[in-house]
């Protein structure tokens, strides 16, 4: 695969887009975590969070529990009227409690986006009130904006599409989101917070299978008492392979031959279709769960996710998305269940490593500047126009590029519009073996470190670099100018 520069070509300004990130519940991270990924990626614009309200109160006893302990269940599963995604929750090692969590995740992000969930079911059931539960989710949202006077986004719900979230219709949802705007509003006009509280959703697992979903809800919340702008912003998901299973149990053949980033692109254009059919304005768009994997323990599959979220992250960077916003799916998770998503790993030692997908959001967050011309050629991999990036400023010019194909290739780097003199290169890979420290052979310390770095002469105003990667590998050049 040749990856193509002209550094005398700028296309616009760099944005980062690592700065919309995920934590979660699943499996908590330890209250230094928060800090320790600022360190690295920056502090998030906005980063998700969440509160699920049969942890922080109990219906049947009435009891609240504002500082719960985290994942571990008061009831055993058979006793739950629904069991959401209790069986594949496992408390963290780390203890950490509700407000520890919240607090510290708050205190290293510019904004927050609270997602509260929970109790869909025992609502839509008749197990627990409307009234009940407009209560409880005024409560718990309360309780957390004391606690983050940063939370400016609230989610009214999450994967309410598929089983694990409750499989709601679109009449249950629109019933439980609309107990949910008249909460905020009052919590809005009770506390008159710095930054207002603002409520949107869904966070619709599989928006191209069930778009029919979020179709009829749109419509009855047209036909309700806030039919002029429901949502102050909207919210998708797109994990690539379980899209693809979800069509193809459909028989929907057609859509599983898009590649990630073009179901993503397809996404945003149907929202904004919808937009237009109901004559409802603009609102941001976040894009709050990505990836290209399932949702595995295999440690390949970290490399696997990464290349394809390189690529949704390029395409973003390119302004590919408009006004949507990726959140890729996350920063820290149960490496036994998602070590595929999850983008740092706590070792033994008590201290924190990046694995693949982190390596890759730290190339993507260490680039500054302005986007130069580059493009790829002679690659059987998909999405090769966001195979390829290369960003400049003063002191340097990054060049990114990843394998997405099935097969070990060269990545032939052909760099030109440099003045002649010598320059010093440092490569930086990440590989089965260098920059890995999930894969059974990896090497590094859980840090982006250079594997090489050597001087290269320009003559002509260019050179040409060639490395040999493996399938789903990345690699990027830093050039020192």
């Amino acid at each position: 695969m040749k990856v193509h520069v002209n550094c005398q070509k700028e296309i616009g300004a760099y944005t980062d887009p690592t700065q919309w990130q995920n934590s979660t519940l699943r499996y908590v991270p330890p209250v230094d975590f928060p800090a320790f990924l600022e360190s690295r990626l920056g502090k998030a614009r906005v980063m998700r969070t969440w509160i699920t309200l049969d942890e922080y109160w109990d219906y049947r006893t009435g009891i609240t529990y504002p500082d719960y302990d985290i994942g571990n269940m008061r009831y055993p599963l058979e006793q739950l009227h629904y069991p959401y995604d209790m069986r594949l929750i496992v408390p963290a090692p780390s203890g950490t409690r509700f407000v520890d969590y919240i607090t510290s995740h708050s205190q290293h992000a510019q904004e927050l986006l609270l997602n509260v969930r929970r109790y869909e079911r025992e609502v839509s059931d008749g197990v627990i009130t409307y009234k009940q539960y407009e209560d409880v989710f005024e409560r718990a949202v309360e309780h957390c904006k004391a606690l983050a006077p940063n939370i400016r986004y609230v989610e009214c719900g999450n994967e309410i599409d598929i089983a694990n979230f409750g499989e709601l219709t679109a009449q249950e949802y629109v019933k439980i989101y609309l107990c949910a705007h008249r909460a905020i509003r009052r919590l809005n006009a009770k506390h008159n917070y710095p930054i207002p509280l603002e409520l949107g959703g869904f966070a619709q697992a599989h928006p191209l299978q069930n778009w029919d979903l979020m179709l009829g809800v749109m419509k009855l919340l047209k036909q309700s008492q806030i039919a002029d702008d429901p949502m102050a912003f909207y919210s998708y998901h797109m994990y690539n392979a379980p899209e693809n299973r979800s069509l193809s149990l459909a028989d929907n053949y057609e859509l599983t031959k898009l590649s990630g980033v073009e179901k993503i692109k397809r996404i945003v254009r149907q929202h904004a279709d919808m937009l237009r059919e109901f004559g409802l304005p603009e609102r941001p768009v976040f894009l709050n769960e990505m990836g290209r994997s399932r949702a595995t323990g295999m440690p390949a599959d970290a490399l696997y996710n990464a290349s394809g979220i390189l690529t949704y992250l390029i395409a973003f960077a390119n302004g590919e998305f408009g006004r949507a916003y990726p959140f890729p799916w996350c920063t820290f998770h149960n490496p036994d269940l998602q070590i595929s998503y999850t983008q740092y790993i706590l070792r033994e030692d008590g201290t924190y490593g990046a694995t693949p997908n982190g390596i890759a959001m730290e190339m993507l967050h260490g680039m500054h500047g302005r986007i130069v011309e580059s493009h790829v050629s002679d690659s059987n991999g998909c999405d090769p126009e966001y195979c390829a990036i290369a960003v400049k400023n003063v002191k340097y010019m990054d060049v990114l590029a990843v394998n997405t194909s099935c097969d070990s290739i060269p990545l032939c780097f052909e760099v030109k519009g440099l003045p002649d003199k010598e320059y010093r290169v440092d490569l930086y890979p990440c590989n089965h073996i260098i920059n890995n420290i999930v894969y059974k052979r990896g090497t590094g310390d859980g840090t982006l470190k250079p594997s090489e770095s050597k001087t290269v002469t320009v003559c002509g105003g260019g050179f040409r670099l060639t490395h040999v990667t493996d399938r789903d590998c990345f690699a990027m050049l830093r050039i020192y100018l």
